[in-house]
């Protein structure tokens, strides 16, 4: 196994190489224009020359899609990585279960890689057959698929499977040996339950809702996140600042937004020693965090290029890069 990982992590490396920088995110920014930013993208080894220049998203797609046949063959043992694919099948299995129940199932619903395939999805909501999906998913989605037919509230279907993606993570967390793997399930559940928080605010949800949504955690006590989050939002930043994440409090009390990039943020802080190791699973993780990363910024300076968006609004959007 520590062979497969050394062999992989070369692969990956070299990879690294083609990885966005905080300089080719200058350059994007500095382009008079969406094609110009399309074409540091070419140099960098994004697309082909049948690409559409006006659709990034098909660009984007591409991307992902090229990145998880580079993984799967890299590592064909999806398990390894799994934490990261699980926010990717409970996405699929949400716009399976709202595509059958509104009659409007199609590929553009549903994102690249996960563990499972987006046909097989598909089959098993048509034909109601929970049972052939993996064992952390099939209650969620009986419950959530009975939940969005007999109610109608894509909302509550959310909910359901948002908080089975949170307790699957954290298991995924205390099982495994590898110390990114466990540090990253910590503060997706951790900084997922003050995302819940701050929106329950914004929603004004009373206490019981907010408790029933969020996943118990280390370095968070759940209940007192409750009660003060239901308080108000200085109630809920001053819980915060005598936690780990106190750092979080001033991104808070600017907007969602800005704590969701915070967050982003933290995730490349974290991963970013994974570049100097050479035996675990752990740089493929990063590697792979990165890239998703890459996306989302790009995402943001393309739309924001295509439709003639002030640069200093891109900027205030943008996450820091891996590379």
């Amino acid at each position: 196994m520590q062979e497969q990982f050394t062999y992989a992590v070369a692969r990956i490396r070299c990879k690294e190489l083609m990885l966005l920088s905080e300089v080719d995110i200058n350059r994007m920014l500095a382009c008079n224009n969406y094609k110009e930013c399309i074409n540091i993208l070419r140099d960098k080894g994004w697309g082909n020359e049948d690409s559409e220049l006006e659709n990034y998203h098909a660009l984007l797609s591409a991307e992902e899609s090229k990145l998880w046949q580079f993984i799967f063959e890299l590592v064909p043992n999806r398990i390894n990585y799994k934490i990261i694919l699980l926010p990717i099948d409970f996405h699929n299995l949400k716009a399976a279960i709202k595509g059958f129940m509104t009659k409007s199932l199609s590929e553009n619903l549903f994102i690249s890689g996960g563990t499972i395939k987006t046909e097989k999805m598909i089959k098993i909501i048509e034909n109601s057959d929970f049972g052939e999906l993996p064992d952390y998913m099939i209650e969620p989605a009986r419950l959530a698929f009975e939940k969005l037919l007999y109610t109608g509230d894509g909302q509550i279907c959310d909910n359901i499977l948002d908080k089975a993606l949170l307790e699957t993570i954290k298991r995924e967390g205390e099982i495994s040996k590898n110390s990114l793997i466990k540090s990253y399930a910590e503060f997706y559940i951790a900084s997922s339950n003050i995302k819940i928080a701050i929106r329950s605010q914004i929603l004004n949800k009373n206490t019981n809702f907010i408790r029933s949504q969020l996943v118990k955690c280390n370095t968070l006590d759940t209940e007192k996140l409750a009660i003060e989050s239901q308080k108000g939002q200085e109630a809920l930043c001053e819980y915060l600042l005598f936690t780990d994440y106190a750092e979080s409090v001033p991104f808070i009390k600017e907007s969602l937004q800005k704590f969701e990039i915070w967050r982003d943020n933290k995730i490349i802080e974290l991963i970013k020693n994974e570049k100097y190791k050479s035996f675990s699973i752990g740089p493929i993780i990063a590697y792979i965090l990165a890239r998703q990363n890459e996306f989302k910024v790009a995402r943001i300076i393309l739309s924001g290029k295509l439709h003639s968006i002030n640069n200093d609004l891109i900027k205030e959007r943008l996450r820091n890069m891996y590379a």
